[in-house]
């Protein structure tokens, strides 16, 4: 399955960020084990000012020492989950997403091989899970949430994964990411 990932990112022309707003980069994370291919997402700390509790792939604003996106992408992942940046492949980038926030928000997908060891950062990670791709060909239940945003409420999709509730750009990424197997959920869905 990494194998079939790498080449869909060859062919993949990702759009370039949108320089006028902040910028940030998260890290979909994925390793192949047992047949699957699973991809490391975390829930944040309660603590957090920003997103608390909230499912996200590891990541964060890009700081003024950043080399690129792709140096922010690792930075980020290495203090929130402990990743090595060397255990890192780093495959290719996905379309930037505006968040709500107004920050231009790049993916990039790193694949890890069999030796890696990951710790959640406390300050930042409630918990570390592990989410199969073969959870999403069964075309796995969608409820609607509610979310709040400076006073504004949004109906807004939800993905369940055991506790887990993903959603907004979280979600917006995992499906950006689910079309490269050609794993597609019905048209209507609105991420926005």
């Amino acid at each position: 399955m990494i194998r079939k990932l790498a080449k869909r990112l060859e062919d993949y022309q990702p759009k370039s960020s949108d320089e006028k707003l902040p910028q940030a980069a998260v890290l979909i994370l994925c390793y192949e084990k047992e047949d699957d291919l699973f991809f490391i997402m975390t829930e944040r700390s309660d603590s957090l000012p920003s997103h608390p509790g909230e499912v996200a792939f590891p990541g964060g604003k890009k700081e003024e020492q950043d080399q690129n996106l792709m140096y922010t992408a690792l930075r980020e992942a290495a203090e929130e989950i402990s990743i090595n940046p060397d255990k890192v492949k780093i495959l290719g980038n996905l379309d930037p997403l505006e968040s709500r926030f107004g920050l231009s928000v790049t993916p990039y997908i790193g694949v890890l091989g069999e030796n890696f060891e990951l710790q959640a950062n406390p300050d930042e990670v409630a918990e570390i899970f592990h989410l199969p791709l073969s959870f999403f060909k069964n075309e796995p239940s969608i409820k609607r949430g509610v979310t709040n945003f400076k006073g504004e409420t949004f109906d807004t999709p939800v993905i369940i994964y055991k506790n887990h509730e993903i959603w907004g750009l979280t979600l917006a990424f995992t499906l950006d990411f689910l079309k490269l197997f050609n794993i597609k959920f019905k048209d209507d869905l609105q991420i926005w």
